[in-house]
């Protein structure tokens, strides 16, 4: 009976703590010209000058969702899931010769620090690091590969309470120039 009331008594003493740093978040952001894009279009170029073709790529950005643990007030880490798709078609002499999906999908662990808190407003790093899927379609052929993916956002704003706005600028998957929503709960 002593080993229970004790073991109750410190739970009650120690919930406090645990409540104050059980702090999780979850987001949802839009990433305006993720790297993906960067890479197909560097690609494009090359295939233009040596192929003699042109090309034209359509692309929408990258979605992105989250989810990440605060372990103190300025440090959390988590992870993302990163959604980006770009279409290229190809052109000789005026003709289309077709055209490539590419469809990447990215998981990436994450760690943020929270560098200034205001009341309302919160400046952060963020840095991300995993891998991204691939998958190229064209004319009912694909071919899928691996690769290393990474977020590098040196300065991020966050506006709000338990919910809130956010826009980051970096480089990496997500994007250069990130928007989104978060909740903590």
């Amino acid at each position: 009976m002593k080993k229970l009331l004790l073991t109750a008594a410190a739970v009650l003493l120690t919930a406090p703590l645990f409540a104050q740093f059980s702090r999780s978040e979850v987001s949802v952001s839009y990433g305006y010209s993720p790297v993906t894009t960067w890479i197909d279009s560097y690609s494009n170029v090359l295939v233009d000058i040596f192929a003699n073709t042109d090309s034209n790529m359509k692309d929408w950005g990258a979605l992105s969702f989250g989810y990440n643990f605060r372990l103190t007030k300025g440090f959390s880490i988590g992870v993302q899931a990163v959604y980006s798709t770009n279409e290229n078609e190809y052109f000789h002499d005026g003709r289309s010769l077709g055209t490539v999906d590419n469809r990447y999908w990215s998981v990436m662990p994450n760690i943020k620090t929270n560098w200034l808190n205001a009341r309302i407003v919160s400046l952060y790093s963020r840095i991300a690091a995993g891998v991204t899927f691939r998958k190229a379609t064209s004319g009912g052929q694909s071919d899928s590969d691996t690769h290393f993916a990474f977020q590098f956002s040196p300065i991020g704003v966050e506006v709000g309470g338990n919910l809130s706005a956010y826009a980051e600028a970096g480089i990496g998957m997500s994007g250069c120039l990130i928007v989104g929503a978060r909740y903590r709960f």
